[in-house]
């Protein structure tokens, strides 16, 4: 059975239940969560093995600078990801779908 590449954008509070529920999924994958913090949340999410994204480059160093691995940026994370769940509040949501949208 192949497996639906699911992408968790944000998180926070819905996003790491959303992240917690896709990984119980037997037919999903959790290839990733993308986020711009760098504090305790994100940690948790280390913890759990999951795949940290930054929402870009300056994000990316900000996180590296405080020692979490972080995979990629949020347009790679894009392209490897059958379906993305946008977890981020509903302004910063309404600018990230013309990202989704220019997906190849």
């Amino acid at each position: 059975m192949k497996k639906v590449k699911v992408a968790v954008n944000g998180y926070g509070v819905i996003g790491k239940r959303v992240a917690d529920a896709v990984q119980l999924q037997e037919d999903m994958e959790l290839v990733g969560v993308c986020d711009i913090i760098s504090d305790w949340r994100i940690r948790i999410a280390l913890q759990k093995e999951f795949p940290i994204y930054a929402f870009d480059s300056k994000f990316q160093q900000e996180m590296a600078g405080n020692n979490i691995e972080v995979k990629g940026i949020l347009s790679e994370l894009i392209k490897m990801s059958d379906i993305i769940v946008d977890c981020t509040p509903k302004n910063i949501a309404a600018q990230n779908i013309e990202l989704y949208k220019k997906r190849d």
